[in-house]
């Protein structure tokens, strides 16, 4: 207390002094516009860098946990959705229900964040942060916000490797609205927004602007997920079917948050295909 005394005492006349500075610079800066511009530019000039670089972590920590809210809505968005079920007639059920169908659960969503990813190679691959101890296995199908991405081919403790749409293994099975016929989406172009659709016959009326999605005739996509859109067909003298160009519906160029999507009934249905006879 005695040392707090001796402070003021020894420095009483500066304090007086920085008092009534601050005191005279308020009276300057409420009465004055010249002086008051004068002294908000150079505060500005002080506090607006370090103004700019806390509302940058603001926005970086607010987005990040907007992001991942957004996704989790999607994600219950999806799960609602018609082709993640089964439907079934069953008419015992129906007479008590009142419903004409009785429904499944089939597919189960999560999603992940890309860590890797190539574009511009003959064969593209994906890594993502999730893997076997997030119960990621491989064949699981993996979609954009806007579409279909690859597929899950191998799985670490950690991470997981998706063959990309843009890659020749990728082969998947799709369909064209409205004509609803079924054809392959493959990637030979080397722009990654171009890929195409092969096996639609000549005399079918594909146009300039129709859907591509999955078939469904798959046990690793859901049906209906969109691939592309036409953007060019032609003719093909080699042979009788179609060249089709579709544009592709998710952005490679530009992807960071992804969804995998798992088949609740794969294995049963694998056990299933043991059994087919190899003609």
């Amino acid at each position: 207390m005695n040392s707090f005394r001796e402070l003021i005492r020894r420095y009483f006349h500066l304090i007086i002094f920085l008092i009534l500075q601050v005191f005279a610079i308020v009276l300057i800066y409420n009465n004055s516009n010249y002086q008051h511009f004068i002294i908000s530019s150079a505060l500005q000039e002080i506090t607006g860098p370090v103004q700019k670089f806390a509302n940058f972590f603001y926005r970086q920590f607010h987005y990040s946990s907007e992001n991942a809210y957004l996704m989790q809505q999607n994600i219950e968005l999806l799960k609602e959705k018609e082709n993640m079920f089964i439907f079934s007639e069953d008419t015992v059920s129906s007479v008590f229900s009142g419903e004409m169908k009785n429904k499944r659960r089939m597919y189960d969503i999560t999603s992940a964040h890309v860590v890797f990813n190539t574009i511009n190679k003959t064969y593209n691959y994906i890594i993502i942060d999730k893997g076997r101890k997030d119960g990621v296995v491989p064949d699981m199908a993996v979609l954009s916000p806007n579409g279909v991405v690859g597929v899950v081919s191998d799985v670490s403790e950690n991470f997981s490797t998706v063959i990309s749409l843009l890659n020749p293994n990728a082969q998947v099975s799709a369909k064209i609205i409205p004509i609803n016929q079924i054809g392959t989406v493959i990637w030979v172009d080397p722009d990654p927004s171009i890929a195409q659709v092969i096996a639609i016959p000549q005399h079918l009326m594909v146009a300039v602007g129709d859907s591509v999605v999955t078939s469904g005739y798959s046990d690793v996509f859901p049906k209906d997920i969109l691939i592309g859109t036409v953007i060019e067909k032609f003719d093909n003298p080699n042979n009788t079917f179609l060249t089709i160009k579709i544009k592709l519906s998710t952005d490679f160029r530009n992807l960071h948050n992804v969804y995998l999507i798992s088949n609740l009934y794969k294995s049963e249905l694998d056990t299933l295909k043991t059994k087919f006879k190899n003609e």
